[in-house]
């Protein structure tokens, strides 16, 4: 008695399933992956972190100033924010920023734990941003002088 086509299909399929199972169960890991020690030690946290922009937050007339940073490269979405505790300072509810939003209109957010809007920058002339909300308090964001701070 001559087997069906479909009884020889699926006992070729059988046989696929079982052998993809069996080397699934066989495979062991390479071991650790070699690291060259002395590239990877030359890479200091500020090496590390070359790619995340900085940013000066200032008041009117160019006093009090202070860094903050998207933890990741700026990229679109809610990154974490890193602000210097002196920004507190410019305005003091800066204190509770925590989160840095890019906006699709170009605007950058950066807003409490609970994703609520402290201050709002717009983009102004140059490399400069210009806080538009809250209406009431008036700062800039700059990419220049962070260097100097």
């Amino acid at each position: 008695m001559k087997p069906a086509n479909t009884a020889w299909l699926g006992l070729v399929s059988a046989v696929a399933i079982i052998a993809m199972f069996l080397d699934f169960a066989t495979y062991t890991s390479g071991g650790e992956p070699e690291i060259d020690a002395s590239t990877t030690a030359s890479i200091t946290p500020e090496d590390a972190s070359f790619d995340v922009p900085t940013f000066v937050i200032g008041g009117p007339g160019g006093g009090a100033k202070c860094k903050a940073y998207p933890a990741e490269n700026g990229t679109p979405g809610h990154n974490a924010l890193g602000i210097d505790q002196s920004c507190a300072g410019l305005y003091p509810p800066l204190a509770n920023a925590r989160t840095w939003h890019n906006n699709e209109d170009g605007t950058i957010d950066l807003a409490d734990d609970l994703g609520r809007t402290i201050v709002e920058f717009s983009p102004g002339d140059g490399l400069d941003y210009i806080s538009v909300e809250p209406r009431s308090v008036i700062l800039s964001m700059s990419a220049e002088g962070v260097e100097s701070l």
